[in-house]
Formats: C-alpha cells, structure tokens, sequence
C-alpha cells in the first residue's frame, strides 16, 4: 500500500456510556496501515473526554487525539461537528492523504478499515471515496419493537435488489457488482483532495453525510460501495439529530404495508433512464428514445447533455424529471414487500 496520512474523524457529544466501546473498535483494526483518531468532543455536558482520555493512558500504541471543542449555537449540532472533526482531520492528514468518519455511537469490525480503504488504496486506482455498510448492533435489533423488525428486514432486502437491479441496467464501472446502497458518514472515507474539491461538508440543515455524497457525483469523483467494510450502530428511537436513523426506525413502527417505495417498473425505468443519458453525455447529443424514459421533454434534456460533468448532467435531468411531474403521474410508490417481489422477479427475468 502506498504511503499516506490516515485519519479517523470521530464528532461526539454526550456519549460517556458508550465510547469506550466506539474506541475500543478502532484500537482493534487488522491489517489496516498506520492511521491516527482524532475525536472532537464538542459542546458536551457528561464524561464523554475523561472516558476517552481514560481509554488513551490504557492503549498508549493507539495513536487517538482527543479535542474538547465549544461550537457557536449555529454550528452546535450534528452538521457542524462532522464538519468540524472533517476539517481537523483532513488538515491532519494533508493534501495527499485519506480522512475517514465515524460516529462515537458506532463499532467497526476488525477488518472494517483495511476494507473500506481497500479501493482508494488499490494501485493505480480513481476511486475518491469509499462507503462502508451500517449495520445495526444485534442486542439493540433484536430489542426493537415487532413492526420495526419486519419493516427494517424488508427494507434492507429491497435495497440490496434494487442495488443489484441499478449495477446490471446502468453499470458503474468505478462502482461494479458487488456493492451496496449506503453511504453515510458512519462508515465513508475519502481523499483529502476528493473532500477539497466536492467543498468540505455542505452547509445543510441535516444529512450532512448524503449531501457531501451528492456533492462528490455532482464533480464527478467516482465513489465505491464496499460491502465487506461493516460498523454496526446504535437502533436507538430516540435520535439526536432532526433526521437520521432514528427517524427511519421512527416511521417503521406503523409496520411493513404503510411503508412504501418505488415498484419495479419505476426502479427499472430509473435505471435505463439513466444510463441512456450516460450514453447520450458522452455522445453530447439528446434523444427522443432518452426523453422518453425520462417522461420530460427532449428540450429540458438538452442541457443536461452538454453539462461539462456527467455528475451535474444526472442532475439536471433529475430535476428536469421533478419539475415536468409526469414521472409521478406514472409512477405510484408501493408498500415494500410488493416492491421487494416485483424486484426480485425483474432480476430473475435479466438473468
């Protein structure tokens, strides 16, 4: 493996009980190379600092940096802190090195590392960013209430087929089979350069994680969803963000028919559509066959062709395809089980 600066960037607020644990996880990575934790505890009331400091004098061969921070009211939340901790660690790490997040509510397998750099560190390879899969923790899974089970199994098996429905119609061939659907700031990694370029973490209200996801396509940094890199998180109902897991979890306990997705027929028309507009990008040139599954215009698709990055392209032809609404007309979201079947018979038929 190449020589470079890893950095491991943990936000933490308020998690006493259970950092020792994040800590422990990372102190244990096999087979990783060198790397460095930095852990940002900001604007905390408990013993989240002692309880690390602690863990520090424990495992002097673990190189953990452990940084108290008080952040303004703005920037006092999950958005700021990530943003915060990125920052640290890619000013750590420089412009030639990796920095990776965490969350100090996650613990990651002892292979998770090694696997999740694995891509950016392969010789000669593009990849800019790396995305692990989030598990839940089996005690905290198993405690959920019945609905939330059976919605969250359901969900994870729709995901993975429509994963694999997505990789066989439009390829990615910096993203190939076998991948997964995750990408989210308790297991991604990226080049310090890759994180310059995309802006660091956006300036949103929430989803901070997607919306730096969003911002490394719109510039085309190709990211790869590596299975075998594994955290596994807390299932925790009640969340310390407006909008994450546990909001998800929140909207599972209505049970499995209230919980609905897009069908087969839109999922398979998504991804023909998009990759007919990859071939139409490359060819610069529109197409009645591309406007036609894309239910919009061939005009409001002419733009999107020319746009200097195919990123920006997928972009605005989906923003094209919400704004004409004929997508929504055709298409109506079905409850995930249904939607489950009807993608898995849609692979069967590709096979």
């Amino acid at each position: 493996m190449p020589e470079c600066r890893i950095v491991v960037a943990v936000p933490a607020r308020d998690e006493g009980e259970g950092v020792v644990a994040t800590l422990r996880a990372l102190a244990g990575q096999r087979g990783a190379p060198p790397f460095e934790t930095l852990l940002l505890i900001n604007n905390s009331q408990d013993d989240t600092a002692a309880q690390a400091r602690s863990f520090a004098r424990q495992r002097p061969e673990f190189c953990l940096h452990v940084h108290e921070a008080v952040l303004p009211p703005a920037e006092a939340n999950v958005v700021g802190a990530r943003r915060a901790a990125l920052d640290w660690a890619a000013a750590r790490a420089g412009p030639g090195g990796i920095v990776v997040s965490t969350d100090a509510d996650t613990w990651a397998s002892p292979d998770w590392l090694v696997e999740l750099l694995r891509p950016l560190l392969a010789p000669g390879s593009a990849v800019q960013a790396s995305a692990g899969r989030i598990l839940l923790r089996a005690e905290e899974r198993a405690a959920l209430p019945g609905p939330v089970r059976r919605t969250h199994l359901l969900d994870t098996g729709y995901r993975d087929a429509v994963s694999r429905l997505r990789a066989r119609v439009s390829p990615d061939p910096h993203d190939p089979a076998p991948r997964h659907w995750q990408h989210f700031g308790a297991s991604l990694a990226l080049r310090v350069s890759a994180y310059r370029a995309a802006g660091g973490v956006p300036a949103v209200s929430c989803l901070e994680d997607l919306a730096l996801v969003r911002a490394l396509a719109r510039a085309d940094l190709p990211l790869r969803h590596t299975p075998r890199a594994r955290v596994y998180t807390s299932a925790r109902l009640r969340g310390r963000v407006p909008v994450g897991l546990s909001t998800q979890l929140g909207e599972w306990q209505r049970g499995p028919e209230h919980w609905q997705v897009p069908g087969g027929a839109e999922v398979l028309r998504l991804a023909q559509a998009e990759a007919a507009l990859r071939r139409c990008w490359q060819a610069r040139r529109s197409s009645p066959e591309m406007a036609a599954l894309w239910l919009t215009g061939e005009a409001a698709l002419n733009a999107a062709v020319r746009a200097p990055r195919f990123g920006l392209a997928l972009e605005q032809a989906h923003a094209a395809r919400e704004a004409e609404g004929a997508w929504h007309r055709t298409f109506a979201p079905v409850p995930v089980q249904r939607a489950l079947q009807e993608v898995r018979a849609l692979l069967e038929r590709l096979q």
